[in-house]
């Protein structure tokens, strides 16, 4: 059997969206709204205290701190960012809902009267792979339309009104 490469699993989307590129990348600088914008995360979230810079992490929180064993365990991470570009991209990689992992790339560029959002979405592992397959595909798709969404909304909502 040939392998065929990774990049035939990969999915993508963009829009378009009437809002300024400093007004998404403030939304995705912000931790408090990571949960907001990506799809598929458990709402309790946390992210660490560098968040957005590469290394950065945001794991799964309850309310209090996790302790002894638990306290370095790698299960709580949610997503690690492995590249950060305050004017334009974000690079992370986030846990799939089957165990494994994906690479999502956000980039935001600048169009007149607006911003294209690019969502590039890629499985790292054999167990994320089957989220990519078949009918899964189009709800991976369709994952990475929403995340472009609601980036817009989050940006649109906070934007002061131009009169």
């Amino acid at each position: 059997m040939q392998r065929t490469g990774k990049r035939h699993s990969m999915v993508m989307a963009w829009r378009f969206g009437a809002v300024g590129v400093d007004a998404v990348m403030d939304v995705i600088r912000d931790p408090r709204k990571f949960a907001d914008w990506m799809v598929t995360v458990p709402p309790q979230v946390r992210a660490s205290p560098n968040w957005p810079q590469k290394g950065s992490a945001v794991q799964r929180y309850e309310g209090e701190e996790p302790r002894m064993r638990h306290a370095q365990n790698r299960h709580l991470t949610v997503a690690l960012v492995e590249r950060w570009r305050p004017e334009d991209e974000l690079i992370l990689r986030l846990r799939s809902g089957l165990g494994g992992w994906v690479r999502v790339t956000v980039k935001v560029q600048p169009r007149p009267g607006g911003a294209l959002i690019e969502v590039h979405s890629e499985p790292l592992t054999a167990t994320a792979r089957l989220r990519y397959t078949g009918a899964s595909r189009g709800r991976a798709e369709e994952r990475c339309v929403q995340v472009a969404e609601r980036l817009i909304e989050l940006a649109a909502a906070a934007e002061p009104d131009e009169d």
